[in-house]
């Protein structure tokens, strides 16, 4: 099932990255998983040029850059609202369409501000803009190791509760330390949050 593509500019073919379910796998003594809860990319390895060089004037701002914005803290993390959002080159409704994501709750990460549109930076490193109604505060991660064990303290020695597949969304709860206490259905546990991608470095989510 495809839930992200994309259309660089026109003349040229759209590009696609697929989006397969993954699962929050539980101990066999639980006697069940969890399915759908997470995603796993495949498409273009880089940007193509043409999009490369619409970010150039962009990528030369520092990362902090906010103009008449929010006032929110930047870089932060944000997650989409909804399966139907678009990523613009630019910040306004008149630049080209780079990318169409459809998965709700995938973490992006602000790194600029222009009035009410958001530079983003997704999981794999694409850039571009997106208006501030597209997006949460929800807190979401993504698991960006082989697979993240999830335990019943946050304590390596602990009871094991679930193992994550690579790239399983994780909902984050708070994150007080090295360890973050996540959620997914009903399933909770503690993960370390060098398992994850969703967080700006050193911050703590109380």
């Amino acid at each position: 099932m495809q839930f992200k593509s994309a259309r660089p500019y026109q003349n040229k073919r759209p590009m696609k990255k697929s989006f397969r379910p993954v699962a929050l796998v539980l101990l066999p003594l639980l006697g069940w998983a969890l399915f759908g809860l997470g995603l796993t990319v495949t498409g273009p390895a880089t940007i193509p040029a043409a999009i490369t060089a619409a970010h150039a004037a962009d990528d030369s701002q520092a990362v902090r850059l906010t103009v008449r914005g929010s006032g929110l803290p930047v870089p932060r993390f944000v997650t989409l609202k909804s399966d139907d959002v678009n990523m613009r080159a630019g910040p306004g409704t008149e630049y080209p369409i780079l990318w169409h994501y459809r998965k709700s709750g995938l973490p992006l990460r602000v790194e600029a501000e222009f009035g009410v549109w958001r530079k983003i930076v997704d999981h794999d490193g694409t850039t571009g803009w997106m208006h501030h109604s597209v997006v949460s505060l929800k807190r979401m991660a993504l698991v960006t190791t082989s697979s993240a064990r999830l335990y019943a303290e946050a304590d390596d020695s602990a009871a094991l509760v679930a193992v994550a597949e690579r790239n399983a969304l994780l909902e984050l709860q708070f994150c007080p330390t090295q360890w973050c206490r996540v959620a997914a259905g009903d399933i909770r546990g503690w993960v370390s949050r060098t398992s994850l991608w969703g967080l700006v470095e050193d911050e703590i989510l109380n």
